[in-house]
């Protein structure tokens, strides 16, 4: 049985984890004329409308009135025993780089794959564990298209559970990932986006190094019987797992410019720092490395010059973060990460623009 949304003003967020893009979606049920776009209900209509038989409920949805900028459905589907949240969100980005796949540094059992469409939009395509510490547990499965300009259309399923309660069986879900693909690919969300308005013109600006030449820099500054794999990275970060024989270990970096006077930078560097004879901050720190990975510790070192050029590096005793020690300690001593952070290659290679 399909149902509308319901009238309310209750509030939920939309998140697809493994891409770390989330909306804010509030219900509703007032008409409006199709001139001026599609309203909650819409939303709604149209991702059931989308779906294999099965049974909808909780039905949630975001349309043009809300005037956000971003429309989207959210709901309970259930089918052959098995129920999952499938969502939708429309969004127009603008010129912003959009990150197609999630950062192995941070979801590293995440497999996705970009594909170029026939009318040259970005199909990625990815799933991953819905808890890192069982990755043989349930899955999300997302699909996301990007249209040229920015446009781009979100599908996840998440939260699949075994008729609605306990564990879900990892070999079904009420949808598969070619069902969520179809959804997100489908032709009736591309009109919908001359209805939604125009997201703020933003000046573009030249990132001060990428992630694949962080990645690159790393790797050259690796101290000699340091083998580095699995690069990757985003603008402004990039990593490498470094092996000495002995294990991977999780290497990553920061290259940021920032105004001299930020009091932002003020805070970071306000405790626990000294100070070089160049005038160089540096702030050292040892922990636990993100994600709770059992017995995974991160060591860092994080420098900021006087001009603002800031480079951080991190090092993990895992190939990743939230996964547990793979070794007894990172692969990087701190004074090897204090030597990597201070070399000049970083400034040579980042691209500063004006201070």
């Amino acid at each position: 049985m399909r149902f509308a949304a319901s009238c309310g003003r209750q509030k939920w967020q939309m998140a697809a984890l493994s891409l770390g893009v989330g909306i804010a979606v509030l219900t509703g049920c007032g008409s409006i004329k199709d001139s001026e776009g599609p309203s909650a209900q819409q939303m709604v209509l149209t991702l059931e409308g989308l779906l294999p038989e099965g049974d909808s409920s909780q039905q949630q949805g975001h349309g043009v009135q809300e005037k956000s900028g971003d429309l989207g459905a959210k709901l309970h589907f259930r089918r052959n025993g098995k129920t999952s949240t499938v969502s939708v969100a429309l969004r127009k980005l603008g010129d912003a780089e959009i990150e197609q796949c999630p950062d192995t540094a941070y979801f590293p059992f995440s497999r996705c794959t970009v594909t170029r469409l026939p009318d040259g939009a970005k199909l990625a395509v990815n799933r991953s564990p819905e808890d890192d510490s069982h990755p043989s547990g349930p899955e999300i499965f997302t699909a996301v298209v990007t249209y040229a300009g920015g446009k781009q259309v979100m599908v996840a399923q998440t939260d699949v559970r075994s008729n609605g309660e306990g564990p879900a069986d990892v070999k079904k879900s009420p949808l598969t990932q070619e069902q969520v693909t179809a959804i997100a690919t489908s032709t009736v969300w591309t009109p919908i986006f001359s209805k939604m308005p125009e997201p703020p013109e933003q000046p573009l600006q030249s990132p001060v190094m990428t992630g694949q030449q962080i990645a690159r820099t790393i790797t050259s500054l690796l101290p000699a019987g340091l083998r580095a794999t699995d690069p990757g990275g985003s603008d402004g970060f990039g990593h490498v797992a470094a092996d000495d024989g002995h294990g991977k270990g999780l290497v990553a970096v920061n290259v940021q410019k920032w105004d001299p006077h930020d009091e932002a930078m003020k805070e970071v560097f306000k405790q626990g720092s000294k100070t070089l004879a160049d005038g160089t901050r540096i702030r050292i720190a040892k922990g636990p490395a993100l994600g709770d990975g059992k017995n995974a510790v991160e060591w860092t070192v994080d420098t900021l010059r006087k001009d603002g050029f800031r480079v951080v590096i991190m090092t993990v005793n895992a190939k990743a973060y939230k996964l547990p020690a793979g070794r007894s300690e990172p692969p990087l001593t701190i004074q090897q990460l204090r030597q990597i952070a201070l070399s000049g290659v970083w400034r040579s290679s980042a691209n500063l623009g004006t201070s």
